[in-house]
C-alpha cells in the first residue's frame, strides 16, 4: 500500500466504511509511515473536536420560538409601532414615477462628440456573394457606421 491509497482509506475509516482487510492493511501502513500517522491523527482529532462541538450546540425548540414570536406580534406595542419606511414608499413612488415619465416624454438633445475624438472605421476586405455583383463601401463620418452595398449584376440573356 502506498500513501495515496492510505489517504483515501483514512477518510473512509472516519466514515466507518472499511472492511476488515482494508483496516488491517491501513493499520500496517500507518504503523510504518510517519506522514500517514500524522494525517490519521489530525483527521481523528478534527472529527473528535467536531463531535464535541456538535453536542455543545443548543438547538432551540421551533414550536416554542414560533409561539413566542406570535405572542410578540399580537401585542399592542407591536401593532402601534411606527413604521418609518411607509412615508418613503407613499411619497417616493409617485416622485419616481413622475421622474421616469418626464425622462421618457421630454425631448433629448443628441449626443455630441468631442472635437478631439477621431472616429475611424475601416474595411480591409469586402467580398460579395456573386463575383459579378457590384459592391460599394461607405463610412459615414457623423455616425461612424460602415455601410456595404452589394447589387447583383443584371442577368444576361442569351439570344
Amino acid at each position: 500500500m502506498n500513501c495515496r491509497d492510505s489517504e483515501s482509506l483514512i477518510l473512509a475509516e472516519r466514515d466507518g466504511a472499511l472492511t476488515k482487510p482494508q483496516l488491517t492493511a491501513l493499520s500496517n501502513h500507518v504503523a510504518a509511515c510517519p506522514s500517514c500517522l500524522r494525517l490519521r491523527t489530525s483527521v481523528n482529532t478534527a472529527t473528535d473536536t467536531y463531535q464535541a462541538g456538535l453536542s455543545a450546540v443548543r438547538v432551540p425548540d421551533a414550536d416554542q420560538a414560533w409561539r413566542e414570536l406570535q405572542s410578540r406580534m399580537s401585542s399592542p406595542a407591536w401593532r402601534e409601532k411606527k413604521r418609518p419606511l411607509a412615508p418613503v414608499i407613499w411619497f417616493g413612488l409617485p416622485v419616481a414615477a413622475a421622474a421616469a415619465l418626464a425622462f421618457v416624454l421630454l425631448p433629448h438633445s443628441p449626443e455630441t462628440t468631442s472635437p478631439n475624438v477621431v472616429t475611424e472605421a475601416r474595411a480591409e476586405f469586402v467580398e460579395a456573394g456573386d463575383a459579378t455583383a457590384s459592391t460599394l463601401v461607405y463610412v459615414d463620418k457623423e455616425s461612424g457606421w460602415l455601410v456595404v452595398w452589394a447589387a447583383e449584376a443584371p442577368a444576361q440573356t442569351s439570344g
